[in-house]
């Protein structure tokens, strides 16, 4: 327990801090407002006791800068009677409380001791707001540039309330995405609600989102409040936004525009606080212009786009993310360079959810120890015959211009180390130089 005493009268403030200190609560004593500005700038007190009239510097001024500096520190107001409008003011600006000299020690020893307490419940309702926000903030994990660019985004768009549409490619990551933002947003410790658009049939969308009254049709025996209602105060997900029937697009659109729902059966609307946080695979603006998707809403949702980006963009992060989820998942075995190598190689059409799925089957197969490069299953091992599994065109395809470009990607690859792209392309050192003068790639 501390309170810091800021007092210009010096036999007051000595008489207040041997009291306190006789009932063994700590305190320190300052006489002016700078003394007292430049503790505060040192620490945080449990309780700030400080005169309302002070040289220098006054109370009140001290009192705005506690507020800004340690909001869960509760500041106590010393004032003599006719000042009692000063520290009334102070009250409605959140100071604790105040006291008027001159006063009875048992009644600031009482009033200090609520404080006392009142501080440490705020600090723990802090804590667990902050626990809250770790505990529901996912695990990302990458250094690729693409990541980066996206959690830059991410991390920009967090502490406000702006709708914000996600998109990417199946598996990408999009709902992790949006814990992610909603973990580091101000509504952390309130829900997280996500529906998934695709898995609602139409006849039971409205009510599913917006809720409904008892009675409001056959088989409605009790009210519901809907998953924007459920989201108050938190953050509702649409997963797979882009199949939502246009008769819910409008109200939805209302929803974001008004910030009110109406359940279905209800004869007033309801107003809300929650934010959308929207994903989809496909390319909404097209929809739009096809008139599938309201271009009204488009727009609204796509206020702060976030682009996921794929798994072949960020290959530099597979070691790291085949790292967490082996420990994801409890896995007692380390992959070695050749196992992490194919890995890397491979063609992920499934993104980071058949990454994961591929090392979760290698964990269970494996059990412990080092998973070895013929541990990996053919299907992700990278090899020419799978990662060159396509549909070829019916037109014809131009062999010579599939060349330049594995050639070009084989570069980039290996930093335009020619020797290391001649041994992966499996020819010699001379065949290569004589490929890429042909095709003039020097």
């Amino acid at each position: 327990m501390s309170v810091l005493i800021i007092e210009d009268n010096v036999s007051l403030a000595t008489l207040i801090s041997m009291y306190l200190s006789g009932e063994g609560i700590e305190n320190e004593v300052v006489h002016n407002g700078f003394e007292g500005m430049a503790r505060l700038n040192e620490r945080e007190y449990d309780v700030l006791l400080t005169d309302i009239r002070l040289p220098k510097i006054s109370g009140t001024e001290i009192f705005e800068k506690a507020k800004t500096l340690y909001p869960d520190m509760p500041v106590i107001i010393m004032t003599a009677f006719g000042n009692i409008p000063d520290a009334v003011k102070a009250m409605r600006d959140g100071a604790y409380d105040y006291i008027t000299k001159p006063f009875e020690n048992d009644d600031l020893l009482k009033t200090i001791k609520k404080a006392i307490e009142v501080s440490s419940i705020r600090k723990e309702n802090s804590r667990l707001k902050q626990y809250m926000k770790d505990v529901n903030t996912p695990r990302m994990a990458g250094h690729s540039p693409a990541y980066l660019a996206m959690i830059k985004l991410a991390d920009t768009v967090a502490p406000t309330d702006a709708p914000v549409l996600i998109t990417g490619e199946s598996g990408t990551g999009k709902e992790l995405t949006a814990r992610y933002i909603h973990g580091k947003s101000r509504r952390a410790d309130k829900q997280f609600i996500a529906v998934n658009c695709a898995a609602i049939p139409e006849q039971l969308f409205e009510s599913e989102l917006f809720g409904h009254k008892k009675g409001a049709f056959t088989g409605a025996d009790r009210d519901f409040k809907g998953r924007i209602a459920e989201a108050e105060g938190g953050t509702l997900f649409l997963d797979e936004i882009g199949e939502m029937p246009i008769t819910v697009q409008v109200k939805l659109l209302r929803f974001l525009q008004e910030s009110e729902i109406q359940p279905v059966g209800a004869g007033l609307p309801v107003k809300v606080n929650t934010r959308v946080i929207a994903a989809t695979n496909k390319d909404l603006k097209s929809m739009s212009e096809k008139g599938t998707f309201r271009e009204d809403l488009y727009y609204r949702l796509n206020v702060f786009p976030v682009e996921v980006p794929q798994l072949s963009r960020r290959r530099e992060d597979i070691a790291e993310l085949v790292e967490l989820f082996s420990k994801k998942y409890g896995s007692k075995v380390t992959f070695s360079a050749e196992a992490l190598s194919k890995l890397e190689n491979a063609q992920w059409k499934g993104n980071i959810r058949e990454l994961e799925n591929t090392v979760y089957r290698i964990c269970i197969l494996k059990g412990q120890g080092v998973v070895a490069g013929e541990d990996v299953p053919t299907e992700a091992s990278g090899d020419f015959a799978y990662s060159m599994n396509m549909v070829l065109p019916e037109d014809g395809l131009d062999l010579e211009e599939m060349e330049k470009t594995i050639i070009a990607r084989a570069l980039v690859k290996f930093g335009g180390n020619k020797s290391r792209t001649a041994k992966y392309l499996n020819i010699p050192r001379h065949v290569l130089l004589y490929r890429l003068e042909k095709y003039d790639m020097e």
